[in-house]
């Protein structure tokens, strides 16, 4: 597994991916993105010092996505897993790796995620990458015109 810097080149598989059910079901992704507004997100991160983006590759394979913005010494970050790629520990590892990145790339304090409260695969992913649970940030989010229930995790330097 690896981390690599994404290229417009991955954007029309990333929109592809993105139609999966279960990304559909857990991610803020609208339904509808475009290879061209994927394309375009790639571009800015070149010129966007609070965020940053790598695709999650094992043996050559595209297999997801890893993120983070940065505001005030704190991260968010946000992961996905490829419908194909799931099961392998990619996510686990792909977080650990990003998680080590920021903290030596950026100055940020603390991590945080959150995720909805019935992906119980994303929340064991957060666990085991160290991060712990904050209830005191757990919300209600409105995402795609929905009422989600979120759980919130934190991971501090």
């Amino acid at each position: 597994m690896r981390l690599r810097e994404w290229t417009v080149d991955d954007a029309a598989w990333y929109a592809e991916a993105t139609r999966d059910p279960e990304v559909q079901r857990y991610t803020t992704d609208p339904p509808t993105i475009t290879a061209a507004q994927v394309a375009a997100a790639i571009e800015g991160l070149r010129t966007n010092p609070a965020t940053a983006s790598f695709c999650v590759e094992d043996a050559g394979e595209r297999c997801g996505n890893v993120a983070v913005d940065l505001a005030d010494g704190v991260g968010h970050v946000s992961y996905l897993i490829a419908a194909q790629a799931r099961g392998r520990g990619l996510a686990t590892r792909a977080l650990a790796e990003f998680v080590a990145w920021i903290f030596a790339n950026h100055p940020v304090d603390e991590l945080r995620l959150w995720t909805h409260r019935d992906n119980t695969g994303s929340r064991k992913v957060a666990e085991r990458a160290g991060f712990v649970r904050d209830p005191a940030r757990d919300d209600d989010r409105e995402v795609k015109g929905t009422n989600w229930p979120t759980v919130a995790y934190r991971l501090c330097r």
